[in-house]
């Protein structure tokens, strides 16, 4: 019998290049396109020449079945795992932490993994249950931003917001419903930004914990926003205050 393959796919030119230039994960080999001329695909099989990186000329079709759908840019690579790290590596004195609770759409967590990355994140922590793996796909959408971010994924979100508040981290979430502006809060490092789940958004527990809870001004009929919107709206205001705070020190 055949043993199943400990390998992970990741697919795209963001997400391959990204997580070479991040050197987190081992790489078995890379497949790319054997007609592709593309010079973004030239320059990522010169970078794996030169990690002596396996590299197979293989068919568009090849590609497909490898990636399991067409969306793979000409390239595929068979990966380890990615590294996660521990809550307390995460609670330092310029921490800036991004919790989802229960993000199931690989999208929005891709959108929010990048956007964390642009506004100056230290990190990212995501839920095991109920919340999109770290795939291929949000990878790709995170466009290689979650090679690079150090993230955590916990079993209890409550336990993790305990042991980041022993850690000094000041825990902030995001309801529309909430008494707070977002533009009248404060976000004195270390924080911890939480977004809610696109359906229910912040569990009850989960908010109980929180050391304040937030909403974000709108206008027009609609009473919620997209959560990786949200997540970049929220994320700007604490890029923001963190910025403001620097020049006038």
């Amino acid at each position: 019998m055949k043993s199943k393959a400990t390998h992970k796919c990741l697919y795209g030119i963001h997400s391959v290049k990204e997580a070479l230039i991040a050197n987190k994960r081992n790489f078995s080999r890379i497949f790319v396109n054997q007609n592709s001329r593309n010079s973004r695909l030239a320059e990522i099989i010169e970078m794996a020449r030169k990690r002596r990186i396996d590299i197979s000329q293989v068919s568009s079709t090849k590609l497909s079945n490898l990636a399991q759908h067409e969306d793979h840019q000409q390239i595929v690579a068979h990966v380890s795992s990615l590294p996660l790290v521990e809550i307390r590596q995460m609670t330092h004195t310029h921490a800036f932490i991004i919790i989802c609770d229960q993000i199931m759409d690989p999208h929005n967590m891709g959108a929010i993994i990048r956007t964390s990355l642009a506004a100056g994140a230290t990190g990212l922590i995501t839920t095991k249950d109920n919340s999109t793996p770290l795939s291929a796909t949000v990878s790709k959408i995170s466009s290689g931003a979650m090679e690079h971010l150090p993230i955590a994924r916990v079993t209890n979100l409550v336990r993790c917001i305990d042991t980041l508040k022993s850690g000094g981290v000041w825990v902030s979430g995001l309801d529309a419903h909430a008494s707070l502006s977002l533009h009248d809060a404060r976000f004195d490092p270390p924080v911890a930004l939480i977004i809610g789940s696109e359906q229910k958004g912040i569990r009850r527990l989960v908010c109980e914990n929180c050391d304040q809870m937030i909403h974000i001004p709108q206008m027009g009929p609609l009473d919620s926003l997209n959560a990786s919107v949200a997540a970049g709206i929220a994320m700007y205001e604490v890029f923001r205050q963190r910025k403001y705070a620097r020049s006038c020190s």
